[in-house]
């Protein structure tokens, strides 16, 4: 019986065929749930990240770029000759509003934000509000990337004052900047020149760069010239750097979300020392004066620029770190123009000055210095009566003494039968009608032809005659000189006929002082004669100075061999007549050659206004006399 009842609870006990297939069902059933579940999660993610989101992030990934910001380099100074510092660069502070971190909701309440905090600081410092609606929205649609300047060149308490405003409020920043400075003021003001930013839509890099930030780059004077110093501007080695970038990060409004990618520093600029003597060039222009004209001082013997000055003059300082229209506009309404480097670019009728060219022209053609003219106050031509600067008459001279008296009479005889091309040839052999070939601006004078009257008065009748080659013997007519060509003459004559090309670029350093080039003197013209002839004529120059009647006696200076030349010229209606004054010098002392040039656009005598400013320059800058 037992066994059976086991048999039984046995048989009881193991599932039948039937519910075993239910079971493997059951648990298939689940797996392929699971399965299928999981499937469809993942179908669902998928879903959501290849269809919902994708233009999400596909504006997430559109929306930001990385931008290249364009960094100028900064500007190398301008020294003189002995390491006076005369343009530079002054650190400074600026206010400025970075907009990616200054905006709102709105767009008209980005503008409202920035203008009244412009209006606040402002305030606070103590300056007007540069800003306005159009300015912001202007800098936001054209360069929404680029922090906008507020206020420039902050002295440090109007730093503190802004700083203390506005050190709660997100998006504004007081950084450092470089601003041109002038520490001489009026100090060779026209020669040195200014500078300005570059126009940026000519500058070739500019598609390299997608914000570009322009070269502050001379725009006159030695600022302009000496930007570059190589062969062509792909060669940077002047006061232009070469400029480095910035790489930003950019949403799909040009707004910067991050300022802070990459950078490559710009290099700076080297230094230019000019060949301005500082000492010199103040004593020039303390002797010129207020007056209107140019005194130009060269070493002969190599053509170094070593004072230019130009007067009126005006304050070059005021020139950064941007020209005041106001005062800009006062300088173009003054009558006496101090914009203009009249040293290099005012063109005048020379007077006398002239007659030493032409007596070698004379000589050159033939003529015996020792033969005797009588001059009795005045020379015929023609019916045309041309006074001398002696009213009762010189009496006989020879062609020294016509030099030294400054004779009309005597170069307008001597010339009578002199073809004009023969005194043209030697006024274009010592410079004048032509560039000099100094770095910087300058104006070519006028050269006496016939070709050039013709133009002037557009007349066939207006043919060149013996009254026009009359006025060129005298230093009138169809001649005109700049006072740097006139230096030059005088150079000339100091140099046994040889002129050197005018410079004023000395010497090139890094910023570290290490000297990179100096220039050198290059010949830049020859006077035809012969050597005994020119030294003729330069002594004659000397009793110009140095005779008890010679016109120019009034420089005459002991220990100094000073020789010169004076000059007068008449222009303008008969009841208006204005002279213009010269007198041009060449010195020796202790091994150096000197020449100059002084002119006077109203004056009465080259002799009486120039011949003692010029004595005093040599005898207070060689002998360092008071």
């Amino acid at each position: 019986m037992a066994s059976v009842n086991r048999k039984k609870e046995n048989s009881s006990s193991a599932p039948s065929p039937a519910a075993e297939k239910v079971q493997v069902n059951t648990r298939l059933l689940f797996l392929a749930a699971v399965a299928g579940l999981l499937f469809a999660a993942i179908i669902v993610r998928l879903y959501q990240e290849q269809i919902l989101s994708s233009e999400e992030r596909q504006e997430r990934i559109t929306t930001q770029s990385v931008k290249r910001i364009r960094l100028p380099g900064r500007r190398g100074n301008i020294h003189t000759s002995d390491g006076v510092l005369i343009a530079g660069n002054t650190g400074t502070r600026q206010l400025l509003f970075f907009p990616e971190e200054m905006r709102k909701r709105k767009y008209s309440e980005t503008l409202d934000h920035m203008l009244n905090t412009a209006s606040f600081i402002s305030r606070a410092v103590g300056r007007p509000n540069p800003l306005t609606r159009r300015k912001i929205s202007r800098h936001l649609y054209t360069q929404p990337a680029m922090p906008l300047t507020v206020l420039e060149d902050l002295t440090p308490l109007e730093a503190a004052r802004a700083m203390e405003c506005a050190n709660t409020i997100e998006g504004v920043e007081l950084v450092g900047a470089d601003v041109r400075n002038y520490p001489q003021r009026d100090f060779a003001a026209q020669l040195i020149g200014y500078t300005g930013s570059a126009p940026a839509a000519a500058s070739p890099d500019r598609k390299e760069f997608n914000l570009y930030v322009p070269d502050v780059i001379g725009k006159q004077g030695a600022e302009r010239a000496f930007d570059y110093l190589g062969e062509n501007e792909s060669t940077v080695k002047g006061l232009l750097g070469e400029p480095g970038y910035a790489l930003i990060r950019v949403n799909n409004r040009g707004h910067a979300v991050n300022r802070h990618i990459g950078r490559d520093e710009p290099r700076h600029g080297n230094h230019i020392f000019l060949t301005l003597d500082y000492r010199a060039q103040k004593l020039a222009q303390e002797l010129l004066g207020s007056r209107r004209g140019a005194f130009v001082v060269l070493e002969a013997s190599t053509g170094a620029v070593i004072a230019a000055a130009s007067s009126p003059s005006y304050d070059l300082s005021r020139f950064s770190p941007y020209i005041p229209e106001e005062y800009y506009r006062q300088l173009l309404a003054d009558p006496g123009k101090p914009l203009l480097n009249r040293a290099m670019q005012g063109v005048y009728p020379p007077g006398s000055i002239m007659k030493v060219l032409v007596a070698l022209a004379m000589l050159n053609n033939g003529h015996n210095a020792a033969e005797l003219i009588n001059c009795p106050g005045f020379a015929m031509v023609g019916n045309a009566k041309i006074r001398c600067a002696s009213r009762y008459g010189h009496g006989e001279l020879d062609l020294s003494d016509a030099i030294k008296n400054s004779c009309n009479t005597y170069m307008i005889r001597g010339t009578a039968k002199l073809p004009m091309e023969e005194i043209a040839k030697v006024m274009y052999a010592a410079g004048v009608g032509r560039p000099t070939g100094i770095e910087i601006e300058e104006r070519s004078g006028l050269l006496p032809s016939r070709a050039a009257k013709a133009r002037r008065y557009r007349g066939w009748e207006q043919r060149w005659n013996a009254f026009d080659t009359a006025l060129i013997s005298i230093g009138q007519g169809m001649v005109m000189v700049t006072p740097l060509q006139a230096a030059n003459i005088a150079a000339a004559f100091a140099n046994g006929g040889v002129w050197y090309k005018p410079r004023l670029l000395d010497r090139v350093t890094d910023q570290l002082g290490r000297e990179l080039m100096r220039s050198r003197a290059v010949a830049g013209g020859r006077l035809p004669g012969s050597p005994k002839d020119i030294e003729l004529i330069r002594r004659a120059m000397f009793k110009v100075v140095n005779s008890p009647d010679g016109s120019g006696r009034r420089a005459r200076r002991e220990g100094l061999e000073i020789c010169g030349k004076t000059g007068s010229a008449e222009s303008g209606p008969r009841d208006n007549r204005i002279v213009t004054t010269w007198f041009i010098a060449c010195v020796k002392y202790k091994n150096k050659t000197y020449a100059s040039a002084l002119v006077y656009e109203e004056g009465r005598s080259g002799g009486s206004d120039c011949a003692p400013l010029t004595g005093a320059f040599f005898e207070r800058y060689l002998l360092k006399k008071k």
